[in-house]
């Protein structure tokens, strides 16, 4: 079995002849968070709200096909023991509890799509999500099969572009540009060069991080998702100072734009494509 498009989870596709997902469905991500409510004043002053969690529902058809021959067993003892296999397989690979290294949750979750409707290639995309929930199971009255279905939780909403592993690919911007992708980044590394008190800015969005500790005598590497800043191996994030953003989080780049960069030093911006 090759669906055009296909999910895979943790390393192991959800397309082949002992389960294969049927449908998809997507809820829209909210949005959280709440605007200011100044002391001594009036009213209330807007604030950006964050993307929340979203959930996915998936429809999974388990089968008693043996996956060297794509075919079922040639006895009913046989089907019911291929069966039960394949379902026991599928139900340890999605209701894993085990984080791996880098994942932001238990399931690695990589899609198969394409791009360019002149000459269709593939493209991936990656999230990580864990089963909420636990699973409905609909067994078949007169054959070995069964409809499960399952509802995966994804903490942050946005998928990132990667290799057919789920490997994220890396992008980088040295100057003013367009970052690509569909969705607000703030997940990135940026570098700064050693000048007195370096900074960098993105007029575009309002982000602004700043290390006022003088000259950092190197390279000041800054984790926007993390929360740290480095030089070299010691941890200087005491020195960082928001002043001028207008932003929550840390630093974004807006997609589908030019972003107006702004810095005092030499910078290095590596982030990895984002999508809804």
């Amino acid at each position: 079995m090759s669906y055009i498009e296909n999910y895979s989870v943790n390393g192991t596709s959800l397309d082949n002849h002992k389960y294969a997902i049927e449908s998809v469905t997507t809820n829209i991500p909210s949005l959280k968070g709440d605007n200011l409510v100044p002391a001594m004043d009036h009213g209330s002053r807007w604030r950006r709200k964050r993307l929340a969690s979203t959930t996915e529902t998936w429809t999974i058809w388990v089968s008693d096909n043996l996956a060297s021959t794509g075919l079922p067993p040639s006895t009913t003892a046989g089907r019911r023991a291929a069966f039960n296999a394949n379902l026991d397989e599928l139900l340890s690979l999605v209701t894993t509890t085990h984080k791996a290294t880098g994942f932001d949750a238990p399931l690695k979750v990589v899609r198969k799509l394409k791009t360019n409707a002149s000459s269709p290639s593939d493209i991936y995309r990656v999230n990580y999500g864990e089963v909420i929930g636990g699973a409905a199971i609909t067994r078949s009255q007169d054959q070995e099969t069964a409809k499960v279905s399952l509802t995966v939780s994804y903490p942050d909403p946005r998928w990132y572009e990667s290799n057919s592993s789920g490997t994220k690919t890396a992008s980088t911007l040295t100057a003013d540009g367009n970052p690509g992708g569909t969705a607000l980044m703030t997940r990135m590394t940026i570098t700064l060069g050693s000048a007195s008190n370096p900074y960098i800015q993105n007029v575009t969005t309002g982000s602004k991080i700043t290390w006022s500790g003088g000259s950092p005598g190197g390279s000041l590497v800054i984790d926007t998702y993390g929360y740290t800043a480095k030089v070299g191996s010691n941890s200087v994030v005491g020195d960082i100072d928001r002043t001028g953003s207008t932003t929550t989080d840390w630093f974004i780049l807006r997609p589908g734009v030019t972003n107006d960069l702004e810095s005092n030093t030499s910078y290095s911006i590596s982030y990895c494509k984002a999508f809804l």
